[in-house]
């Protein structure tokens, strides 16, 4: 396995590294065994998701602690582990540390959370929130001094909201979606976090599950580029075995592997949502990101996607694209011209 430098943070992490969303799919035998391969094979940086158990305090984390909590146990120092929080301010990111040590590596030989993530950081509304004396980001840095984390990380599907985290030097390392469709990072973004030091992780390597017929291109595609590692989603055996072999010789990809990767983003990017967030917020009260994400998203069985449309889309987030009136304002607003109201219509069709 290759390992590369995070930044500033000194870890050598591996550069194919565990994604671990779908994992929260999974009983906990299964999650296990795949965990148990991956650090048996060299990968060595962890970073957990747990659907949308991340914005329920009585439940985040006890899945990560039914999964990778039993097998840091016995092998806490053969891995570095990354915990997420979709909160916002200082008393809910002080509590969420607290959750996740007790929850996640209590009981094993390192009681301390290694890289800890400020995560969705996409509208300057939250980074206002997050930056402020009440943010969470103050919660973060005194429990790095207090030693109950080592690093903090900040997420965003945006570009300038991150660039912004950049500038406020306040991060060691950023996490953000970088493919064939999304590749606006490298124009300011990358070279910025290089030149701050800041370390950088890949997540939505395959769009999604959307560029997962060419898994091996996109990720040796990522690989050849300034970054310190990706983090493709794994669930099972087979999925770790095979991005292994990627992560051991990453080569560069030939001039038709390349025509071959840009025929698919092209295809796939007619309606890809960047989750930028600039066709935000909606007139209709509509969370346009979560919706056209269902829709999307080839990973989730239709069963699933409309458990998720019903519990969260519309009833956590009383958000309902029945209450789309095709105004198009989003479309004005969106720099790639997706077709939002029809996407809307979609998961009318399909979840209703």
């Amino acid at each position: 396995m290759e390992y590369r430098r995070l930044g500033r943070t000194n870890l050598q992490v591996s550069v194919i590294a565990f994604g671990g969303l779908p994992l929260f799919f999974q009983p906990p035998d299964k999650a296990i065994e795949a965990i148990n391969l991956a650090l048996d094979e060299g990968i060595n940086y962890f970073d957990l998701d747990e659907a949308g158990n991340s914005f329920i305090p009585e439940q985040v984390y006890l899945d990560g602690g039914s999964k990778i909590g039993q097998v840091l146990k016995k092998r806490r120092n053969d891995c570095f582990l990354g915990v997420k929080s979709m909160r916002q301010t200082y008393e809910e990111l002080k509590a969420d540390v607290d959750l996740a040590l007790e929850r996640i590596v209590k009981g094993t030989s390192r009681e301390v959370i290694d890289i800890f993530q400020l995560a969705f950081l996409d509208t300057p509304q939250k980074m206002e929130i997050i930056l402020s004396k009440q943010g969470g980001l103050r919660a973060l840095e005194e429990a790095k001094e207090e030693g109950k984390i080592d690093f903090i990380l900040g997420a965003a599907h945006n570009p300038r909201t991150l660039i912004q985290a950049i500038k406020t030097d306040r991060f060691d390392v950023v996490e953000f979606p970088f493919n064939i469709i999304e590749d606006e990072y490298r124009a300011e973004l990358i070279p910025l976090a290089r030149e701050k030091e800041i370390g950088m992780v890949v997540m939505k390597p395959l769009g999604g599950g959307q560029l997962a017929s060419l898994a091996d291109l996109s990720l040796r595609w990522i690989l050849q580029h300034d970054v310190d590692c990706v983090i493709p989603g794994m669930k099972s055996i087979e999925e770790v075995q095979k991005n292994v072999e990627i992560g051991i010789k990453p080569e560069r990809l030939s001039a038709g592997e390349l025509e071959t990767l840009h025929k698919l983003g092209a295809e796939v990017g007619k309606e890809y949502c960047h989750r930028c967030g600039y066709c935000l917020p909606c007139p209709q009260g509509i969370m346009i990101l979560g919706v056209i994400d269902l829709v999307r998203a080839p990973m989730l069985s239709l069963e699933m996607k409309k458990k998720s449309y019903h519990q969260v889309i519309k009833g956590r987030f009383l958000s309902d694209p029945n209450n789309c009136v095709q105004c198009e304002e989003c479309v004005e607003k969106c720099p790639f011209k997706l077709p939002i109201p029809a996407l809307m219509r979609r998961a009318v069709e399909m979840f209703e």
